[in-house]
């Protein structure tokens, strides 16, 4: 709210009357003032974190041999090896998908294989309804994930009933 006032110029000839400058309103002042300390307490106060957690970005495996690299298709996750510790085999050659039991897939390359596909979120922390496969057995399981308070992810792989399968916690690298 501004009041507009008025002050005699000395030129009384041409209109006599010219404005000044506009003043705020005290009261109007202060609660702009009070917003304002408001709302930066309220921006202030809301912890980076709270978000909700989100399982994208990279992972290392509780292996600690690969990591892996979590991201949207479409509107479900899926993820990717991108890092090996030893990422060739005893004759110096990229690592190959040697116990897929389709045997033409045995020749394709670890590095860059989705391995997991099909999560969907399922709650705040959680995702299910996916699939995980295990390029050391060459098996493909179903699997659910869920993020700890600690941050982990804990992936749960199962073939038939999650009650009967093996958790894996896995470290967030990035």
């Amino acid at each position: 709210m501004q009041e507009l006032r008025l002050k005699r110029s000395g030129n009384e000839g041409r209109g006599g009357l010219e404005p000044s400058a506009p003043r705020i309103k005290t009261a109007s002042n202060a609660v702009l003032k009070t917003m304002s300390i408001i709302v930066a307490a309220g921006l202030a106060a809301t912890p980076l974190g709270a978000q909700s957690p989100t399982p994208v970005g990279v992972w290392l495996h509780s292996n600690k041999r690969i990591q892996v690299e979590i991201a949207p298709c479409g509107e479900r996750l899926c993820g990717k090896m991108v890092w090996f510790r030893w990422p060739n085999d005893a004759q110096g050659l990229p690592l190959v998908d040697l116990n897929n039991p389709n045997p033409e897939l045995r020749s394709r390359p670890l590095l860059g294989l989705r391995i997991l596909r099909g999560l969907r979120r399922a709650g705040e922390r959680t995702w299910e309804g996916g699939k995980i496969y295990n390029p050391d057995d060459g098996v493909e399981y179903r699997a659910l994930m869920s993020i700890g308070d600690d941050g982990a992810l804990r992936v749960r792989a199962y073939l038939l009933l999650p009650i009967l399968g093996k958790t894996l916690i896995w470290t967030r690298v990035r």
